[in-house]
């Protein structure tokens, strides 16, 4: 009799000791998976000396770009953690009561980053406010969170943007790639729908999970793609509060009222063009449209085509003011 207990005994804490290890495993190995899925740059890799090397391997004219513009440095800080967000107010005269389009930009990017867009906007009449993401340029505010968190941030600078325009003075948001996702996620709000005239999205991303699935695919591991999504997904809940399934982009474009112009790349291989149709067919209402192009690669339509884009870019614009 005492042999069976003492044998029950340890079988009890064998089971138990292997519970504890696979526990563990899963612990470690879903935190490894959220430090390298939530923390997809750095500030030092989208510093003022990167975001200037981009701008030249763009054949984008800085210096003349910066003469003749008035640029405004502000700094808010978020109302969501108080992490302070960075972001430059620009205009071609100095006069910030006029038509303003806020800029996000993609991952890897800062707010430097769209100025050969937001020329286009200057040159048409709009004031700009590009403002850094959440762990780019000079925003320091941890994780990454494909537009989930970042959403916040956008959100405050439509408010601060609010407060410096009169009444009848229209505000549009902008955002490629990443920033398209926080773009798609702001629009579910209902706070999109009170203060904005009009969304633009290029080569945007609509599905968290399925870019981390991919990138994890690609890196061949040796370990079940599922399994690490699978403990990647609760580690980032218990963390930060929210699972892959709330960043889905399509889920808040859904509720939209905003105008929406989709833009996207039928050879785009970063964010396949399936994505841009997904959002564009999500979007509840008749008010938005759709640009292909059948050979940019991502988030390089503008550059390869620029008249077209400012084009239709405006063309939409100007019927969202004339007709919707």
């Amino acid at each position: 009799m005492k042999a069976k207990q003492k044998r029950g005994r340890l079988l009890l804490a064998a089971g138990i000791t292997i519970a504890l290890l696979v526990m563990a495993v899963c612990y470690y190995t879903g935190l490894a998976v959220f430090m390298g899925s939530m923390q997809l740059s750095t500030n030092e890799s989208t510093g003022r000396e990167k975001m200037e090397s981009f701008l030249q391997q763009k054949g984008f004219a800085l210096p003349s770009f910066l003469e003749k513009h008035v640029i405004e440095t502000v700094t808010i800080p978020s109302t969501l953690d108080g992490h302070l967000i960075p972001a430059d107010l620009i205009s071609v005269d100095g006069n910030w009561d006029a038509d303003t389009v806020i800029m996000v930009h993609g991952l890897g990017g800062s707010r430097m980053s769209v100025y050969p867009w937001a020329e286009v906007f200057l040159k048409n009449g709009y004031n700009v406010l590009a403002y850094d993401q959440r762990s780019a340029g000079e925003n320091t505010a941890p994780y990454t969170t494909f537009g989930y968190l970042e959403s916040h941030d956008l959100r405050d600078y439509v408010d601060y943007i609010k407060t410096k325009l009169s009444a009848g003075k229209r505000v549009g948001v902008w955002g490629i790639s990443y920033g398209g996702a926080t773009v798609g996620v702001y629009l579910g709000l209902a706070h999109a729908n009170q203060n904005l005239n009009f969304a633009i999205i290029d080569s945007p991303i609509s599905s968290m999970r399925y870019m981390l699935g991919e990138e994890m695919a690609e890196m061949d591991l040796g370990i079940p793609v599922g399994f690490l999504m699978a403990v990647g997904n609760l580690v980032t809940r218990w963390k930060l509060g929210f699972s892959y399934e709330d960043a889905e982009v399509s889920r808040y474009i859904s509720k939209t009222e905003v105008p929406v112009l989709v833009i996207h790349s039928q050879v785009d291989l970063v964010t396949p063009y399936f994505m841009g149709l997904d959002l564009y067919e999500a979007v509840p209402h008749a008010k938005k449209a759709i640009l292909t192009v059948a050979d940019s690669a991502h988030a390089d339509i503008f550059f390869d085509h620029p008249e077209m884009y400012e084009e239709e870019v405006f063309g939409f614009i100007n019927r969202v003011n004339n007709t919707f």
